[in-house]
């Protein structure tokens, strides 16, 4: 998910206003969201100069480019998806706005189900285009479709799997202050079952268990719509923003409380809410925003797991918190 360059940033923001003017603005919490993101990303301070809606004709008159437009589009899905509920006309509002710029999303879509209260038909949608669903196909061709479902029966305690299991456990044995000790560290201070031990995580989304330590970021409601934030931030397309969607569903508008058949336990709404939240969600998007690879995708993590924590951080480009932890 890139967003808008700073140069373009207040167009892309009058855009992003403009598509929620015809069903009465923003809220309160939309509202802080969009201020922390200006402030964290573009150094702009809405209070002291604000930025008033254009309408899309406006926006198209100024002739942006189609990559600012899909930007621009990307600001309105976020701030959509932090609403709770998602309100139908304002989802209305934001398809005929972008489709009004020329951009086409599923996410568009999927927005305007959960404010129908299709839950199950935007779920599907979602899964379909996640990027955990696209890599699961990419490795499958390249011959680890058998270790994929192993590690699928795992996950789902049929049938747990010692090969992968001992994989991940040997992060144990990596040096102190090692991003992959860290990771271990991660999974025990939790009480996390390890990829290929029963009921351990699929080994695809066991990637954003590295990001989190990589990050700083804790397995809370937080701290997943924190992570989430800074990997949707760094990757290339719009696959990130499919990833963020979904966890937005589970901690900001309590539209979705399963992932592949499990009841998540930390599932809460309104995260964004609390004290101090909706900043550091921003510093997150900031961060990811800010870093030139791919921490998902675009890396082999058990290869650079013996790596010192901190090295990592730098060889990555991940850059230090802006905002504090909560204490």
């Amino acid at each position: 998910m890139l967003l808008p360059a700073p140069d373009d940033a207040r167009l892309a923001l009058a855009a992003t206003l403009g598509a929620f003017e015809p069903s009465g603005g923003i809220d309160e919490i939309q509202a802080s969201v969009l201020d922390d993101i200006a402030g964290a990303v573009y150094g702009l301070d809405l209070q002291a100069e604000p930025i008033a809606p254009l309408p899309a004709d406006e926006v198209m008159a100024l002739h942006p480019s189609h990559a600012l437009r899909q930007q621009a589009a990307h600001l309105m899905i976020l701030l959509e998806l932090v609403e709770d509920p998602v309100a139908r006309a304002e989802a209305e509002s934001v398809e005929r706005y972008a489709h009004h710029l020329g951009v086409h999303s599923s996410l568009l879509d999927d927005a305007r189900r959960l404010a129908e209260h299709h839950i199950a038909a935007m779920y599907a949608d979602l899964q379909r285009s996640s990027w955990y669903t696209e890599q699961t196909v990419e490795l499958s061709a390249r011959g680890r479709l058998v270790e994929l479902v192993r590690s699928k029966l795992a996950y789902s305690g049929v049938a747990p799997d010692p090969e992968i299991a001992r994989r991940w456990e040997g992060l144990r044995d990596m040096p102190a202050g090692s991003w992959g000790r860290g990771v271990a560290d991660f999974y025990e201070r939790h009480g996390f079952p390890f990829p290929g031990e029963e009921h351990g995580i699929y080994e695809i989304g066991a990637r954003h268990d590295f990001v989190h330590v990589l990050a700083g970021y804790e397995a809370t409601p937080e701290g997943e719509l924190d992570v989430f934030a800074f990997i949707a931030a760094c990757m290339p397309d719009e696959k990130g923003l499919v990833l963020l969607a979904v966890t937005l569903g589970l901690f900001q508008n309590g539209a979705i409380h399963h992932v592949a058949g499990k009841k998540v336990r930390i599932a809460r709404e309104g995260t964004l809410s609390d004290d101090g939240a909706a900043a550091r969600w921003a510093d997150a998007l900031d961060r990811g925003n800010r870093c030139p690879v791919d921490v998902m995708g675009g890396i082999d993590h058990f290869a650079l797991a013996p790596m010192p924590l901190e090295d990592a951080r730098i060889r990555l480009g991940v850059a230090p918190k802006g905002v504090p932890d909560p204490a």
